[in-house]
């Protein structure tokens, strides 16, 4: 039942945020987040991980889909596990990375969900679909087993 409750969210979301020309909302990436902690819990950690890693993934980052939506994926001192987008972080400690206004995000999301479970975020990064312009980024993070998933909106 849970696998049919699964795929049918999975194929809702995709359906309601492939409109073409919405731009992504916070309820958007929220909802990804919380289908993303679903599918965690449903196959495991190293499925999930190949979900979010792979390029045909789910929760993977592809232009012009899913509202350009992707996970990413980071254990609780900083560490990055799985990226929706960027495959060469994997295995990097990100922890004392700061954005142009010197905030500690990963510090800052994980005190968050540490405190509160799950949570919003905001931070400056380059938007993957326009990788010259530096943008504010509100991020949903919850914490799962150690991992705090998340996903982002550009430009809110």
């Amino acid at each position: 039942m849970k696998s049919i409750l699964l795929a049918a969210s999975i194929i809702l979301f995709s359906f309601c945020t492939a409109l073409a020309g919405d731009p992504p909302t916070k309820d958007d990436a929220k909802a990804m987040v919380k289908i993303a902690v679903a599918y965690a819990k449903e196959n495991g950690k190293q499925k999930f991980f190949n979900e979010v890693n792979s390029p045909n993934g789910l929760y993977h980052f592809k232009a012009g889909t899913k509202k350009g939506l992707y996970i990413f994926v980071y254990d609780e001192k900083g560490v990055v596990l799985a990226h929706g987008d960027r495959l060469d972080i994997i295995g990097r400690n990100r922890w004392n990375d700061k954005d142009p206004d010197g905030k500690y995000w990963v510090r800052e999301w994980t005190s968050l969900v540490q405190k509160k479970g799950s949570g919003w975020i905001t931070y400056k990064q380059y938007n993957p679909a326009d990788k010259r312009n530096l943008t504010d980024k509100s991020s949903f993070v919850e914490l799962f087993e150690g991992m705090i998933i998340g996903c982002g909106i550009y430009g809110k």
